[in-house]
């Protein structure tokens, strides 16, 4: 059952990354929109049952590869934890958070990441993945010194 217009172009564009809203902009609906757009159309029983369509018609033609989909989010998830974000702390004098010179990274995800990458490209064996857990997270945090004094 084929849907018209953005509607189909939205299912078939989910089925590339399951990102609602890139899928939304994607099938030509306004930026500025794409959010709520994508939202109501994922909860429609027909787009729903459409999306459930392509992904079988995918599958079956060995379209859709999920292990590499996979790969690819997790990958863009650990470039996202392993970024600097600055350490804020509320300035009550000026009434607004100023940035201390302290950066964070979010190694527990970075970490989790790179660990499933390893398990679905097979470097890492249920045993190997044993020894390397660890029960007990941290954050690192890292003072950048000014010259400006």
């Amino acid at each position: 059952m084929a849907l018209e217009g953005k509607m189909e172009r939205f299912c078939e564009e989910y089925i590339v990354d399951y990102n609602p809203m890139r899928a939304a902009v994607r099938a030509g609906y306004a930026t500025s929109s794409a959010r709520a757009y994508s939202y109501s159309l994922l909860k429609k029983e027909k787009v729903i049952q459409r999306i459930c369509e392509l992904q079988e018609e995918y599958i079956r033609k060995g379209l859709l590869d999920n292990k590499n989909r996979v790969i690819r989010e997790l990958w863009e998830m650990y470039e996202r934890a392993v970024q600097a974000k600055p350490v804020t702390v509320w300035d009550k004098e000026i009434k607004e958070y100023v940035e201390t010179g302290e950066y964070q990274f979010d190694d527990k995800i970075a970490m989790k990441c790179l660990e499933f990458i390893a398990k679905i490209g097979g470097m890492l064996s249920e045993k190997e993945n044993e020894k390397t857990q660890k029960k007990d997270s941290f954050e690192i945090i890292v003072k950048v010194d000014s010259d400006e004094d």
